[in-house]
C-alpha cells in the first residue's frame, strides 16, 4: 500500500520539533525507542530553558532606547502568552496523539475508494492544501534564518536562547497545521462522497445489487467523516482557543513593536520586508485554518440539486435525508464557530486594539515630552 505522504511529513516534522513520538512505518503509526527519548529531552529543554531565554529577549527589548520606557511591558505579555501556548501545546501532544491511528484508517480508506472510483482531489482543495504548505514552510524557515540574519551585537548565548524561541513557534505553527491536515482529510472525504452520490442520483440505469452496495458505502464513509470531524473538534479545541489567543497578541504586539522600531532605528530594506513577509504570512496561514473549517461545513451539507433528476429508491431516499438532516458544529470549546465570518471578526478586534494601542503611545510620548520642556 502507498505511503501516505500527507501525514507521513507532517509527522516527521512533529518530530524534528518535538511535537509527537509516532512514526509511520509500513502504513503503521509505531512509537519508537528513539523518537520517544527524542521527543521526551526535546520536550524538558523546551519547558525548563525556554521561559530563561523568553526573559531574556524581553529584557533586551524592554531596556532598548527606540522603546518607549512606558511600553517595557509589551514584550513580557508577548512571550508569555507565547509560553502559555507552547507549554499547553507540549502537555497536551498525548490527548491530540489519538487521533492519529482514527484518522490514519480513514485516510487509507479514502485513498483507496479514491482509486477504485478514479476520482482526483478536488482542485480548491489541492490548491488550499499547497498554500498552507508555502506559508507553513516559509513562517518555520524564516524563524530558523531570522536567527542568523541580525546578527549585530549578538552574544553566543543569545544565539542560542534565539534558536531556542524560534523552535517554540515553529511548534505553534506546526500544531495549526496537523489540525488543518486533519480537516483537510475530512473534507477531502466529504467531497469524495458528494462526486458519487451525484453519480449515483443521475444514473438512468436501473438499480442493481452494486448499486445498492455502493450506497451503503457511501453512508458508511460519511457517518466516519461526520464522528471524526466532531472528535478532531473537540480535541483540537482548547489548543485552538490558546493558538487564537497567541496568534492575537503576536499580531497587536509584534505590529507595534515593528512599527516603532522601523520608525526609530535605521534598518535596511530587507529587514523591513522579511518582518512585513512573516507578519502577513501568519495572517494568511491563521486565515486558511479557519477557512478549512468552512469548508467541512460546506462539503458536508452540500445540496443535492439533482435529487429529483435520476433513479430514486428508498436506500437513496434515505441516505440523503440523513445527510441533509447532518449539520456539523465545529465551535472551539463549544464558545464560537471558526470560519471565515469569525476570523473577519478577529481581525477587526486586532486592528481596534492595535490602534488603541498606538494612540496610547502617541498620546504618553506628547506627554513626557511636555514634561521634559
Amino acid at each position: 500500500m502507498r505511503r501516505l505522504f500527507l501525514l507521513d511529513i507532517f509527522l516527521w516534522f512533529g518530530v524534528l520539533i518535538g511535537l509527537t513520538s509516532y512514526r509511520l512505518v509500513d502504513d503503521r503509526f509505531i512509537q519508537t525507542r528513539l523518537t520517544r527519548v527524542y521527543t521526551l529531552i526535546a520536550n524538558v529543554i523546551t519547558v525548563t530553558m525556554l521561559p530563561v531565554a523568553l526573559i531574556g529577549a524581553a529584557k533586551f527589548i524592554s531596556v532598548d532606547v527606540w522603546l518607549p520606557k512606558f511600553m517595557w511591558i509589551t514584550p513580557f505579555v508577548l512571550y508569555a502568552v507565547n509560553y502559555a501556548v507552547i507549554v499547553q501545546t507540549l502537555f497536551s501532544r498525548c490527548h491530540r496523539d489519538s487521533i492519529l491511528m482514527e484518522l490514519h484508517h480513514l485516510t487509507v480508506k479514502l485513498n483507496r475508494e479514491s482509486r477504485r472510483a478514479g476520482k482526483q482531489i478536488n482542485s480548491k482543495l489541492r490548491r488550499l492544501f499547497y498554500i498552507k504548505t508555502l506559508t507553513m514552510t516559509f513562517l518555520c524557515l524564516s524563524y530558523f534564518l531570522g536567527t542568523f540574519l541580525f546578527t549585530d551585537n549578538v552574544t553566543f548565548t543569545m544565539k542560542m536562547s534565539a534558536i531556542l524561541i524560534n523552535n517554540g513557534y515553529n511548534i505553534l505553527i506546526a500544531t495549526t497545521h496537523l489540525y488543518f491536515v486533519s480537516l483537510w482529510q475530512i473534507a477531502r472525504g466529504y467531497d469524495f462522497v458528494n462526486q458519487q452520490l451525484e453519480e449515483l442520483i443521475s444514473t438512468r440505469a436501473p438499480l442493481t445489487p452494486g448499486y445498492t452496495e455502493e450506497l451503503r458505502c457511501l453512508w458508511s464513509i460519511h457517518a466516519i467523516l461526520s464522528r471524526t470531524a466532531n472528535k478532531i473538534n473537540r480535541i483540537y479545541g482548547r489548543q485552538m482557543l490558546a493558538s487564537r489567543l497567541d496568534y492575537i497578541t503576536f499580531t497587536v504586539i509584534n505590529g507595534y513593536i515593528g512599527a516603532i522600531y522601523s520608525r526609530s532605528q535605521p534598518t535596511h530594506l530587507y529587514q523591513k520586508c522579511f518582518g512585513g513577509l512573516i507578519y502577513w504570512i501568519r495572517t494568511v496561514d491563521f486565515f486558511i485554518t479557519d477557512y478549512i473549517c468552512d469548508l467541512v461545513t460546506e462539503y458536508q451539507s452540500m445540496p443535492k440539486d439533482t435529487v429529483s433528476e435520476g433513479v430514486m429508491s428508498d436506500e437513496l431516499s434515505s441516505f440523503v435525508i440523513y445527510q441533509n438532516s447532518m449539520h456539523l458544529n465545529l465551535k472551539v470549546c463549544g464558545l464560537f464557530r471558526a470560519n471565515r465570518k469569525q476570523w473577519l471578526s478577529m481581525m477587526g478586534a486586532i486592528i481596534c486594539h492595535s490602534v488603541m494601542l498606538l494612540q496610547f503611545h502617541l498620546t504618553m510620548s506628547a506627554t513626557i515630552a511636555k514634561q521634559n520642556k
